[in-house]
């Protein structure tokens, strides 16, 4: 997609919905995986990222190079554990629900998603810790 599609899916998408979205991401360690998760918050609207475990450094020029300069829109915050990243999100109403492959979960598509929901996302090799 160019940077124009973008932006009019972002809008389109953006005048459909009316709650707010946020993304916590935990221990992605892989720079260019970081900034591909920045890109797609920045083309959905993403309100809110928090970043806790050993997640990838924004300002790592690795994952810039995968942003595309993406980061700067998207607000993003570094907490030390993921506890505190779910007290934050659900502090800010954020209802949070856990992206994963495991038994009994539900596509995202059918999951019932409040008006403002907080997706969690978690390291490539073992997902989501159990607190989320």
């Amino acid at each position: 997609m160019r940077p124009t599609d973008v932006k009019r899916l972002n809008r389109q998408w953006r005048r459909r919905t009316e709650g707010r979205l946020a993304l916590l991401v935990e221990s992605v360690t892989q720079p260019y995986n970081l900034g591909s998760i920045l890109r797609t918050c920045a083309t959905f609207g993403v309100d809110q990222l928090w970043l806790t475990g050993n997640s990838a450094d924004p300002d790592d020029p690795k994952v810039g190079k995968t942003a595309l300069g993406t980061g700067a829109k998207v607000p993003h915050t570094r907490l030390s554990g993921t506890a505190e990243a779910l007290a934050a999100a659900r502090a800010d109403g954020y209802k949070v629900v856990a992206v994963e492959l495991a038994k009994g979960a539900v596509p995202l598509h059918a999951a019932p998603l409040e008006p403002d929901v907080c997706l969690a996302v978690g390291a490539e090799d073992h997902g989501c810790s159990p607190p989320c």
